[in-house]
């Protein structure tokens, strides 16, 4: 706890969780739930030419560094998030580079979560794992150790419960890609449930670069089917969600159901 608390985001460090009092929670994307879930964030983007990076625990706590370590596998993360982008494009019948030409520099993350069981003593407080959301980037990679994340069926009546499978990555589609599509691709609602057991996941968080302009492309655009969504800049719309949840907007409408993040309206990119 010691070491945690030393590393809080609320300091400008990488780390969040109940088990650091309410106030160092992770930010409810639902109004009104409170998480278990304990994250350690890494990032190479930083908000300016000037700001201070996350900074993370050092040699003198972990071999090798945490910022040594998330920095290899998000490198190696990117050859695979290449890749997907290159196959969303080509599935679509676009430019192989239609979506992974502004995927360089962009404002991907990792998280490292774990969800203690409902034992643990933040489970009397919290009533979740994470609430319902969607994510806010491109797209996702998930790890997860054991059961706990449901997605929500393409109807919007069921949350089913995503495979566990050793060694492999569920791929999950964010905001980005939707609003890119005009909605032929839907960001994947998802949540983590309380659960029994405890539960670790790799998180990578596919982004594009901060300036890219967010839009329907003109390939997913007709007179039948005019645009659905509002431009905006990847940095702002990160920036937008992110002031939201801190002012416990929340980013799940739980009376349509369905993302407010994805949907967002926004008056100017």
């Amino acid at each position: 706890a010691q070491v945690k608390s030393e590393y809080l985001v609320q300091k400008g460090g990488s780390y969040t969780g109940l088990d650091l009092g309410m106030d160092n929670a992770e930010l409810p994307y639902e109004v009104g739930t409170v998480a278990t879930v304990r994250a350690w964030d890494y990032s190479r983007w930083t908000p300016s030419d000037n700001a201070k990076r996350l900074f993370y625990p050092g040699p003198e706590v972990l071999q090798p560094d945490m910022a040594t370590f998330a920095d290899n596998l998000y490198e190696r993360q990117n050859v695979l998030g290449e890749a997907l982008l290159t196959a969303f494009a080509e599935m679509f019948g676009l430019d192989s580079d239609a979506f992974q030409g502004h995927f360089k520099g962009d404002m991907g993350s990792i998280r490292l979560l774990y969800y203690p069981g409902c034992s643990a003593k933040e489970a009397e407080d919290a009533n979740t794992g994470i609430s319902a959301h969607t994510d806010f980037e491109a797209f996702t990679l998930m790890h997860q150790d054991a059961p706990g994340l449901q997605f929500l069926s393409p109807g919007g009546s069921t949350w089913i419960d995503a495979p566990v499978r050793p060694g492999e990555f569920v791929v999950i589609i964010g905001d980005v890609l939707e609003r890119f599509t005009n909605g032929e691709l839907k960001a994947t609602p998802h949540r983590v449930v309380r659960t029994e057991h405890p539960r670790r996941s790799i998180i990578r968080f596919n982004a594009v670069n901060p300036n890219t302009l967010v839009e329907p492309m003109p390939q997913f655009v007709s007179d039948e089917r005019p645009p659905q969504y509002t431009p905006v800049r990847m940095k702002t719309h990160m920036e937008t969600t992110m002031a939201n949840l801190r002012a416990g907007k929340g980013a799940w409408d739980t009376q349509k159901n369905r993302s407010i993040t994805a949907n967002y309206v926004y008056s100017s990119p």
